[in-house]
C-alpha cells in the first residue's frame, strides 16, 4: 500500500458516476489502493461500508480505487468499528509502518510492522492481517493470492536485473530512468521495489532520492 495524495473532488449525485472513476482512476493511478496492482478491471470500494456509514456512501474521500480480486477478498467487518478498522493510505504514509518483502524461498510474501504509533497500532495491525489474507491466503478461501505472488515474482526479478545492469554498465543514464519509473509510487507493486533499495544501504545511497527516502 503507498501513500495516496488525492488531488480530484468531483461534483456528483452517484458515486458510480463516470466522472468518479475518471477521477479515482487519476486519483489512485490506476492502483489497487491494497495490492498495488496496476489494473482496468476495478471497482469502487467504500473504505467505510455503505452499510454502516450511509451518509458517505456519496463522499469521494470514502471511494478508493480497488481491483475486484481484492475487493471480494477483503472481510465485510472491515472498518465497521474502530477494532475493525486498517490504515487509511490517503491519510498515512504506510511504508513508514509496514515493510512488504517477498520471499522466494518460501514463496510467501513477508509483512512486517517495522514502528508503532500507540493512536495507530490497531490499525497497523488489521492492515497486516488484511495484507496477509492478500498476498498469502490467511483466512481466505481464494486462491488468487498465488497468481498475484507469481506476478509480483515477475515484477520483482525484472526490478533486479535493472539494478545488476547498472551495476555492469558504463551507460547509466537510460538505466537510471527505468529504475526511476519503477521506484514512482505509479508503478505495480512499487513498495516491493521500494523496500528492496532501502534495505540495501549501497543502492539506498544512491537511489533513495527516487522515493523520496531521505534518511
Amino acid at each position: 500500500m503507498v501513500k495516496v495524495d488525492r488531488e480530484l473532488n468531483p461534483t456528483f449525485t452517484k458515486y458510480n458516476e463516470k466522472d468518479v472513476t475518471d477521477s479515482l482512476k487519476k486519483d489512485f493511478n490506476k492502483k489497487c489502493y491494497l495490492c498495488e496492482e496496476v489494473t482496468r478491471h476495478f471497482e469502487i470500494d467504500h473504505f467505510y461500508p455503505q452499510k454502516y456509514y450511509t451518509h458517505l456512501i456519496n463522499d469521494y474521500s470514502n471511494l478508493f480505487y480497488c481491483c475486484q480480486k481484492c475487493n471480494k477478498i477483503k472481510p465485510k467487518k472491515v472498518n465497521t468499528c474502530s477494532n475493525d478498522e486498517i490504515l487509511n493510505c490517503c491519510e498515512i504514509d504506510i511504508e513508514a509502518y509496514i515493510k512488504l518483502k517477498l520471499n522466494i524461498k518460501e514463496c510467501k510474501i513477508e509483512i512486517e510492522q517495522i514502528s508503532t504509533d500507540k493512536n495507530l497500532d490497531t490499525q497497523i495491525k488489521n492492515t497486516i492481517k488484511l495484507l496477509n489474507r492478500i498476498y498469502n491466503g490467511e483466512d481466505s478461501k481464494s486462491n488468487s493470492c498465488e497468481d498475484l505472488r507469481e506476478e509480483i515474482t515477475t515484477v520483482v526479478a525484472s526490478f533486479r536485473k535493472k539494478l545488476d545492469k547498472y551495476q555492469k554498465s558504463k551507460l547509466k543514464r537510460v538505466i537510471i530512468e527505468q529504475i526511476k519509473e519503477d521506484l514512482d509510487i505509479t508503478s505495480s507493486y512499487s513498495t516491493f521495489k521500494r523496500w528492496i533499495i532501502k534495505d540495501n544501504q549501497v543502492l539506498n545511497n544512491k537511489f533513495k532520492q527516487y522515493i523520496g527516502d531521505k534518511t
